[in-house]
């Protein structure tokens, strides 16, 4: 999906101006260089008719709607009248247009709800953007700048993420817009379950320990652990290989060489010197792959850390035909994420710092199942840990 954000007003044409002096078209375009980072994140393509203030003609930014065939135009803007206590939020839509009036009905209910403010309702307009747009359009009339109190709450970025936030919430919901998995987010699940998870998926001891480096090294570059080591999951077969390489490479995600090569040589894929190294590698070219901030970054041991690849792969449904052939990759990595998340960690509780090592032992070696770390066993548990304890 294509959406095409208009920050409404700019150059020597201010739009309206508060009664101390605040400008719509900076205001304008605050709101919308917010809502294009929120679409971003969330993997859908959109642009803006203007970056900065520029001055682009009406009909310059309905060329530029046009020509990229996007599926929806939003352009934001800030009320004025002649009386100052003019107040509320209202949003315009098109002449009979049934999908501008969807799309400016949710987006007048989420910004009413968000902000508060008066709900002037949505309207039928022949303005110049709605009519000479080739997709479904709006126009939102945020807040009344003529308004000394709305003009306050305009020039505030609090009010501004506000609005921000509404109108992407209200084109999800008209457009069924589905939000991609980002990369870059907090841990989604503990280091404990991706262990358990590992263990259930019969993972090689080495894979399992690969979640402690995961946990480790993922903060620094923002990427989410849970994202890299279910996709390392599907790059090894969880520890166990059986492609070209081995885990002598070192190598937790396919990566291959700076020179690259066939799939099916050996030589084609990157050897590192440690699990820290290629655990390293891969955390690099997530972040890159997601645009993180300070990627592309100096002394990588990434060997494809290509900067023309920065921000090709937002989500991890978008590194499908990127980062590997198969269209359905990057949403084979969302399921196994699924799966991690909805797994309960062993309970730690209550084992001794001590001890912990050799619990862990015991868990990953499936002797204990991980739970009642103080709790009395049975005959029937005893003889059945010392059982399993021979098979390993």
């Amino acid at each position: 999906m294509i959406i095409m954000i208009d920050p409404g007003h700019s150059g020597t044409d201010p739009g309206a101006v508060g009664p101390s002096g605040v400008k719509e078209k900076d205001i304008n375009l605050l709101v919308a260089e917010r809502l294009h980072l929120l679409m971003a994140e969330s993997g859908i393509e959109a642009y803006m008719t203007r970056i900065g203030d520029v001055e682009v003609p009406l009909a310059k930014r309905t060329e530029l709607a046009n020509s990229i065939n996007a599926d929806y135009f939003i352009s934001i803007h800030a009320n004025a009248a002649t009386s100052p206590t003019a107040h509320g939020t209202e949003t315009y839509y098109y002449y009979g247009s049934e999908e501008g009036r969807k799309l400016a009905e949710a987006v007048q209910a989420e910004l009413v709800a968000a902000t508060g403010l008066a709900d002037r309702g949505i309207k039928e307009s022949g303005f110049y953007v709605l009519r000479a747009t080739a997709m479904p359009a709006i126009l939102v009339e945020l807040a009344f700048l003529s308004n000394p109190e709305e003009e306050r709450l305009l020039a505030t970025s609090a009010f501004q993420e506000k609005c921000a936030r509404a109108i992407w919430e209200g084109a999800k919901k008209a457009t069924g817009i589905k939000q991609g998995t980002s990369i870059l987010h907090a841990p989604r699940a503990t280091v404990g379950q991706a262990q358990a998870w590992a263990n259930e998926k019969e993972a090689t001891d080495v894979f399992i320990g690969l979640a402690d480096l995961y946990w480790a090294l993922t903060p620094k570059a923002g990427v989410d652990p849970v994202v890299a080591y279910c996709q390392s999951a599907k790059e090894t077969g969880y520890g166990k290989f059986g492609g070209v390489i081995d885990a002598s490479y070192h190598n937790p995600c396919g990566i291959k060489t700076s020179e690259g090569g066939g799939n099916y040589d050996p030589r084609a894929h990157q050897r590192f010197a440690s699990w820290e190294d290629g655990v390293s590698a891969h955390i690099d070219h997530l972040a890159l792959y997601a645009g993180a901030e300070g990627y592309p970054k100096q002394n990588t041991p990434d060997p494809r850390h290509f900067p023309y690849l920065r921000g090709t792969a937002i989500t991890v449904e978008q590194l499908g035909g990127k980062w590997a052939p198969s269209p359905t990759y990057g949403e084979d990595i969302v399921r196994l994420m699924e799966e991690l998340i909805a797994t309960q960690a062993p309970v730690w509780d209550g084992v001794s710092p001590w001890a912990r090592e050799a619990w862990t032992w015991a868990f990953t070696n499936g002797i204990t199942d991980g739970t009642r770390p103080k709790g009395a066993a049975t005959r029937e548990e005893i003889v059945t840990m010392l059982y399993r304890f021979k098979e390993v």
